[in-house]
């Protein structure tokens, strides 16, 4: 063999050594990230926060480049929001998974989290808002659009913007007519109307609620409003109607009584 085709040889051997060994380290780092993820799996299932948490962030530290370092973060949000009562280091982890993933299931399960730590722990609901859009506008097609379009209704409704959050609602109720969450909205739109200041508004929606949906959900609380809209345009006979009405099919709400007594002082007090 010639000098030339033994240098040939050699060179061939290392370069297919080298690649073996590089595969089987790769091949080792692979185990031990997945022996170290389910391992912190373990810990997390058993309610051993602490230790979870370790090891999730050595998988993160350690494997940055592995698939299971966003699933590793991702876990860290939940630990965090939902055992240790820290949102605040748990949307910077959920912010994380965001940042690294492309447009997946584990992406959209992390902006669910981050527009509910904005809207229910932090009181954000601007930002709130933006991950609800965000949602829409990037996950239409793995969402119930209409669940968002109330979300994002609801959030100006906590914001006080009660005439946004009323188009907001109607939107929902214009682009899905037949959606689930239809009596939800029109119940917010009248609520809105009423604490907007447009009490006669508000009792002509509520009025048509009983009529389309005897025996919802809303029963009592739409009674309950209906009565409160006539104290506010000081209708009070129409009021204590309501209310009498109301002590029939509701006797053991205690609040319904108060307010009959209620009225019935001012009613006597107006006579003198």
């Amino acid at each position: 063999m010639t000098q030339r085709r033994i240098k040939r040889s050699w060179v061939r051997n290392a370069t297919q050594g080298f690649f073996l060994m590089l595969l089987m380290v790769l091949s080792g780092c692979q185990g031990r990230d997945k022996a170290l993820y389910d391992s912190a799996q373990d810990h997390w299932l058993k309610d051993e926060y602490v230790e979870a948490v370790d090891k999730f962030r050595l998988i993160t530290a350690e494997y940055p480049d592995s698939k299971l370092a966003s699933m590793a973060l991702f876990r860290l949000g939940e630990i965090h929001y939902l055992n240790l009562d820290d949102p605040t280091r748990a949307l910077d982890y959920f912010s994380r998974v965001v940042e690294r993933e492309d447009k997946s299931k584990l992406t959209l399960r992390a902006y669910k989290y981050i527009a509910e730590i904005y809207e229910r722990s932090l009181g954000d609901h601007d930002l709130a808002i933006l991950q609800y859009q965000r949602i829409l506008s990037e996950f239409s097609d793995s969402v119930k659009p209409d669940a968002y379009r109330y979300l994002i209704a609801k959030a100006y409704f906590n914001k006080h913007e009660y005439a946004q959050a009323i188009i907001e609602y109607q939107t929902l109720l214009q682009e899905y007519p037949d959606s689930d969450l239809a009596l939800d909205a029109r119940y917010q739109v009248a609520s809105s109307r009423l604490i907007n200041g447009e009490p006669k508004k508000a009792i002509v929606l509520l009025k048509q609620l009983l009529h389309d949906y005897p025996g919802n959900k809303y029963l009592y609380d739409i009674h309950l409003s209906v009565a409160s809209a006539y104290e506010d345009m000081d209708q009070l006979k129409e009021a204590l109607e309501v209310y009498e009405t109301m002590k029939k099919e509701f006797p053991d709400k205690e609040l319904v009584d108060r307010k009959i007594d209620s009225l019935n002082k001012r009613m006597r007090m107006r006579k003198r």
